[in-house]
């Protein structure tokens, strides 16, 4: 399966976009980590992302990770990252999807050299969940590691469902799979986050 393509094909051009919930409306959104210091905001976002996204791959053996990371052309500039997955005990298989997006030119260090985003697209056995999450999550704590610094994206293909940590503090939860989106966001009340709260129950309050 080229995965590249399969995530076009279920989340057309929005899979990327960034804020994701406001890219596609009638998601949700989850509110992560609260008040504390940094360890313990850290756990209870793992905590909390956990689990929502054991309903989202209830069932499942595998589930779809994208990795997306900024490049500048330098030939080892993500060793670390890759060094990073390993220590989390996640290995890139040899079957992937591998594609690049150019960023905004005003962004490039320097105007005369391009700069992309690189999309690495896999399939992960279900039981790296946490993990992924973790470096998901550890991404804007530099103090924690394991840390790829890299975004993580989850897809459950089958049903049409991604899953977006932004960062301790949110994540994003949108899809095509409407019935899905609804047991998620009455299952998981007291998680959604009260700024956005309006649009969630414009979405789903008479859902069952």
């Amino acid at each position: 399966m080229n995965l590249h393509l399969e995530i076009e094909r279920i989340f057309t051009d929005q899979a990327f976009a960034r804020p994701l919930f406001y890219s596609c409306p009638g998601g949700l959104r989850f509110e992560l980590s609260e008040t504390g210091g940094m360890i313990e905001q850290f756990l209870l976002a793992l905590r909390k992302s956990t689990e929502i996204c054991a309903d989202i791959f209830s069932g499942e053996s595998t589930l779809v990770t994208c990795l997306r990371f900024h490049s500048d052309g330098q030939r080892f500039a993500h060793r670390s990252l890759l060094q990073s997955l390993r220590s989390a005990g996640i290995e890139i298989p040899a079957q992937r999807s591998i594609w690049s997006e150019p960023t905004d030119p005003d962004d490039w260090f320097c105007e005369s050299e391009p700069e992309y985003w690189i999309n690495l697209a896999f399939e992960t056995p279900a039981r790296l969940l946490q993990a992924l999450l973790w470096c998901a999550l550890a991404a804007d704590f530099g103090a924690i590691a394991p840390n790829p610094r890299c975004a993580v994206y989850l897809f459950n293909l089958k049903a049409g469902v991604m899953v977006f940590p932004y960062d301790d503090r949110g994540m994003d939860v949108v899809g095509p799979n409407k019935a899905l989106l609804s047991r998620l966001y009455h299952r998981h009340q007291t998680y959604l986050l009260d700024y956005d709260r309006p649009a969630m129950d414009a979405d789903f309050a008479g859902s069952l």
